[in-house]
């Protein structure tokens, strides 16, 4: 099978999804090949802007791209949404002649140049291959236009990687029969036993003042801190937003009086993730939008307790075995942590649950499974009106 992969290529969890997928679906074997393009998105983030790449097995090409700012002047906010839309069809048109002859195209969506416009020109685009979108995040202009929505019905299929994103496209008038929740996936690390678990971890994302729920842990820590006070608790945090700590986020810290408590990580090497949280007692995710799936199976692969609210995709990767909390509640989430730093033997049985249900739905090899079995059912159905 000949696939192709349209993707974020860079150190950002979409271009470590890409990778990870890439290899994962290469590994099962059956002559597949993976052709993965990809190009600048725009967004102007500091990995985007750094040219700081996940792979290096991907056919690039640099293209401008407008970003989405609108202008409070009606005239340029028109000349800009002309411009972006011009950028966009080229974009789409580059990523199509860079195939070289797939069964499969998968478009991975996320913002920017791999945002809802780009899918849609893509969709609209005559070709005889079958069509897979992965829908990462929606973007505000297909949030803004919801009738523009209706072309993802043109795609062979839809992914998505929890059951809130499916509800989601489903509002957005979204075939859903064509929409499939397929988890985001995580590699399963050796135990390990050199470490003594310690502390917090939290993972921030791209945007980690957005949606992240981290006044709320902060003001949990503060708590917790008051409790504990002959035994400090550590807070580690990354995420994907580079490799400065956001100064917002460090006056936070500050204003809450946990600053002493915190360990800003920020970026670090997709490997270094499983040794962090192997390395640490519990996770917590807060979330109250946005998407934590991959730091939830990133914890469930490491045996590590989550505790969470049921946002941002966390009930699929959790399921039974979350400590689930409400949110914006900082007495709850403080009480949430003191009852399991305070008991390692709940710890490891919840992190042993974890672990089964890592082993059994999230691993790399479940979900290139999963997603071949997607390809070959578009590809066969694509074949049908030909053979009839």
């Amino acid at each position: 099978m000949r696939i192709g992969m349209i993707c974020c290529p860079f150190k950002t969890s979409f271009g470590a999804y890409g990778s990870a997928l890439q290899s994962a679906l290469e590994a099962r074997g059956g002559n597949i090949a993976v052709q993965w393009v990809a190009s600048n998105c725009g967004c102007g983030d500091p990995i985007e802007a750094g040219r700081q790449f996940q792979s290096n097995r991907c056919d690039f090409f640099e293209l401008p791209m407008p970003t989405g700012y609108r202008s409070k002047h009606a005239w340029r906010r028109c000349v800009r949404d002309v411009a972006r839309s011009a950028m966009v069809y080229l974009r789409t048109q580059r990523y199509s002649s860079l195939l070289d002859q797939p069964d499969v195209v998968h478009f991975q969506q996320v913002l920017n140049g791999y945002g809802s416009r780009a899918v849609f020109s893509w969709l609209k685009h005559p070709t005889s291959a079958a069509r897979v979108v992965t829908v990462h995040e929606l973007d505000p202009d297909q949030l803004e236009f919801s009738q523009t929505n209706i072309v993802y019905n043109r795609a062979d299929a839809i992914i998505v990687h929890c059951e809130e994103m499916r509800h989601a496209l489903i509002g957005l008038k979204v075939n859903p029969a064509k929409i499939h929740v397929v988890l985001y996936g995580t590699a399963i690390p050796s135990p390990d036993s050199h470490h003594d678990r310690e502390g917090i971890v939290f993972y921030g994302g791209h945007k980690i003042m957005s949606g992240k729920g981290l006044e709320t842990l902060f003001r949990a820590l503060a708590l917790v801190r008051e409790r504990r006070s002959r035994k400090p608790t550590l807070l580690r945090i990354h995420g994907h937003y580079g490799s400065t700590t956001p100064f917002e986020a460090q006056q936070m810290a500050n204003a809450h009086g946990v600053a002493d408590n915190v360990v800003w990580l920020n970026q670090i090497p997709e490997d270094a993730i499983s040794e962090l949280y192997q390395s640490s007692e519990i996770c917590v995710l807060p979330f109250t939008k946005s998407f934590a799936g991959m730091a939830a199976a990133a914890a469930a692969a490491c045996q590590l307790p989550v505790i969470a609210t049921r946002k941002a995709g966390l009930p699929d990767y959790l399921q039974n075995d979350g400590i689930w909390i409400e949110e914006d509640n900082a007495p709850q989430l403080a009480e949430r942590i003191l009852e399991l730093l305070d008991n390692e033997s709940r710890q490891r049985e919840i992190g042993a649950r974890l672990l089964q249900r890592a082993k059994q739905h999230l691993s790399w090899e479940v979900i290139a499974d999963q997603t071949l079995g997607i390809y070959a059912d578009v590809i066969r159905e694509r074949a049908r009106p030909a053979a009839a």
